[in-house]
């Protein structure tokens, strides 16, 4: 009981260390990378799979650089391009993945042939010179379109200010900035002259990469002299509804007195966030989970006009030349234009994960839970059953953050909750095998010499530790002696005498053990052992009893042995009683020893003594025949002994065979008729009867004491006052 306390206490001081770098948000980092692996198994497993049409890709791909000639292309061959997306195949919107930092200085050569054969269109050089200016032929091809630039944010010391970030989503918002959202000290955005003509613009970058490199989280917003500004991908979510503006929204902790921003409204839907306005990108599947058209296809005019009519359209690069390959939970080379085209996609299907601040309280409970559920269980179990508990509590935290995060798009942190369970499974099945180990190592100290092992292991898997200190408990008591010990003694060597005690006390000993029983001491040539303590035996009469009849089972091939061994047969004498008796430590400061003491005892050990008057093997008490009335016995007597003023029925419970089994049970019967007939004074009927069972069983010492006693009654008759207890108080 003790050690299952100290192992329960064990396990909830492991679960609060467990909860400490929850609450304080400060998880090593080896832990959070296991958090991270587990939310990309849970992403990849559900992934949709599927193309989403309703976006498309623009791609500067390989093919396109081969074809129009290296990057950077002039801005005149990206206003034809945009001419040809809205003009001819009909597109809802644009954005540019991509910042136009630098004004284009280039002159495309095959737009000066076009202009020099057509200069009579041209009044004067100026207007020449402006159709030759790529960025205005850009900016043109821009004006009154619904296109989204991109943009990035920097966050040096160094504050770099190239152009400018458009509009802000959010001027004001004094609760906002309170949010841990991240803020930029500058801006790298398109030059003047195309920025002017565009209201729209987003940025690309991301300041929330995880620790481990991986694109899994990107801010909707940023903050940039105390304005927010948008993403890409919000800022044409809110291009394509014509909206201007983002509604930040709240909720309050338990207290009340902070306020944490869980989502953001734009265009009449509300995006969840994180309290730093980032978004869990919804990835749908691999690369490719949207479709992808070659730039050079869409400049000449060679894509399906199907594919294009209506979509939206993100204009980006995928050449590994140009360096906007990102690491994912998909890949470690995925076109960071697909990360905005996924967000798109996640809002139009209002298919967006959430971490907010509340899972967090969600993750408490489930580690408090996990901590009280194990740390209470597997003390008090069993290995098979502890295991089934924490495999079936882990189905229960699997199953629910499953549906958390297919039902409800929640994502609840799950690798601490496993770590955990596997923490606290391994530290109580640890703990358990060494309290174990240790309770069998006392246990086989105390008990080794005495005991069975397997009782010994037995008793150190059980629950209640052993009673050391005494108690009072039913039980059954066994004393066994070898007749004429001291004159077979005087007739051996010292090392045959040894010789024939091992042989004798260990064949002994083994029947005791195999019957579940204690040895609790040798006392020469005696055997004292006892059942029903130190491990509880609800059978310890049968126990004891079959103990006794195997010894005298056993005893005429231990002879046989002796005699091959020129050492001489003994014969024994056992006295089996069962009552209630102390057990427990007792001795001195010197020296203890596990043992019973009481009347139980001193009467088992009477019965032993009464062996050689009656001259049977083995005596037990009315109390065991009482117990056991399944096995034959023989009535002995009614006597008194030393110590003890009431009457004691003795029994001799006899070896049956199958040879004479109902010949020798008949004979029993009559023996007994012939006991009762003595005890109602019927003696000339008792004496045939005890005559005759000599015939059958000549010498027998009991049958030849009740001849006596009544040819001693016949001859002098006892007087009315005679009762049929024969004493032996002076034994």
């Amino acid at each position: 009981m003790k050690q299952r306390r100290i192992r329960t206490l064990l396990g909830l001081l492991l679960t609060v260390m467990m909860l400490i770098p929850v609450i304080q948000d400060s998880r090593p980092a080896l832990l959070q990378r296991f958090e991270y692996d587990l939310y990309d198994m849970r992403l990849i497993r559900f992934l949709k799979q599927d193309q989403d049409p309703r976006i498309v890709i623009v791609d500067v791909d390989e093919k396109s650089l081969a074809e129009q000639g290296r990057w950077p292309w002039n801005r005149a061959k990206l206003a034809l391009l945009l001419d040809q997306l809205f003009d001819r195949y009909g597109i809802a919107i644009a954005g540019f993945d991509m910042v136009f930092s630098e004004a284009d200085s280039s002159v495309d050569l095959l737009q000066i042939k076009d202009l020099l054969l057509n200069s009579n269109k041209f009044p004067d050089l100026l207007s020449v010179l402006q159709q030759l200016d790529p960025d205005q032929r850009l900016a043109d091809a821009i004006r009154d379109r619904p296109v989204v630039l991109g943009y990035l944010f920097d966050r040096s010391d160094s504050e770099l200010l190239v152009g400018d970030p458009g509009k802000a989503v959010i001027t004001a918002a004094p609760i906002l900035d309170l949010q841990p959202i991240p803020e930029a000290n500058g801006v790298i955005a398109s030059v003047d002259a195309l920025q002017s003509q565009q209201l729209r613009s987003g940025f690309f970058d991301n300041p929330m990469v995880d620790s481990d490199g991986v694109y899994r989280r990107v801010p909707l917003l940023q903050r940039y002299q105390s304005e927010y500004y948008p993403s890409l991908a919000l800022a044409m979510w809110l291009a394509l509804f014509e909206e201007q503006q983002v509604i930040p929204e709240f909720e309050s902790d338990m207290t009340g007195e902070h306020q944490a921003l869980v989502s953001l409204s734009a265009a009449g839907q509300s995006i969840p966030v994180d309290q730093s306005g980032a978004v869990l990108v919804p990835y749908r599947g691999s690369q490719g989970s949207f479709p992808y058209v070659s730039a050079t296809d869409v400049i000449t005019g060679r894509v399906d006009a199907a594919l294009l009519e209506g979509a939206i359209v993100l204009i980006g690069t995928s050449a590994a030349g140009l360096l906007d390959l990102r690491v994912t939970p998909m890949s470690s080379r995925y076109p960071g234009v697909e990360v905005h085209a996924n967000i798109l996609s996640g809002m139009l299907d209002e298919r967006i994960f959430s971490e907010p601040d509340y899972t967090r309280g969600v993750e408490l409970v489930q580690l408090i839970i996990s901590g009280l559920l194990l740390s209470i269980l597997i003390p008090r179990s069993s290995v098979a059953f502890s295991t089934l508990i924490t495999l079936g509590w882990t189905a229960c935290l699997i199953g629910f953050n499953l549906y958390a995060w297919q039902s409800l798009f929640w994502v609840i942190p799950l690798g601490y909750s496993l770590l955990l369970v596997l923490l606290l499974y391994l530290f109580q099945q640890t703990t358990g095998y060494f309290f174990e180990a240790r309770n069998i190592q006392q246990l086989a100290g105390q008990f080794g010499q005495y005991i069975p092992p397997e009782v010994v292991l037995e008793l150190g898997r059980q629950d209640e530790g052993v009673q050391l200190s005494g108690e009072n408990r039913d039980m059954t008591i066994l004393f066994s002696d070898v007749r004429g010990f001291t004159q077979i003694s005087e007739q051996l060597t010292p090392q045959q005498l040894t010789r024939l005690m091992n042989v004798y006390l260990t064949d002994m000993t083994r029947i005791i053990h195999q019957q579940r029983g204690t040895v609790d001491k040798y006392i020469g040539d005696a055997v004292m052992a006892f059942w029903g303590a130190p491990l509880s035996d609800d059978k310890h009469s049968l126990h004891g009893l079959d103990s006794a009849l195997q010894m005298l089972q056993q005893l005429p091939g231990l002879n046989k042995r002796l005699v091959e061994e020129g050492l001489p047969e003994i014969q024994i004498g056992i006295g089996v009683h069962s009552g209630t008796m102390s057990v427990g430590n007792m001795g001195s400061e010197f020296r203890m020893a596990y043992t019973v003491m009481g009347d139980a005892v001193n009467l088992a050990s009477r019965l032993e003594g009464l062996t050689k008057y009656y001259g049977c093997p083995l005596l037990v008490s009315g109390d065991m025949h009482a117990r056991l009335p399944g096995y034959l016995y023989r009535q002995i007597d009614r006597v008194t002994v030393k110590g003890r003023h009431e009457a004691v029925e003795l029994f001799q419970p006899m070896l049956v065979t199958e040879t004479d089994g109902t010949e020798l049970t008949e004979q029993v019967e009559r023996f007994n008729e012939a006991v009762n007939l003595y005890r109602q004074r019927q003696w000339q009927e008792a004496l045939v009867i005890f005559k005759l069972w000599l015939t059958g069983f000549p010498n027998d010492r009991t049958a030849e004491l009740y001849i006596q006693r009544i040819k001693e009654y016949l001859a002098v008759d006892p007087g009315p006052e005679w009762i049929p207890v024969y004493s032996h108080q002076d034994k």
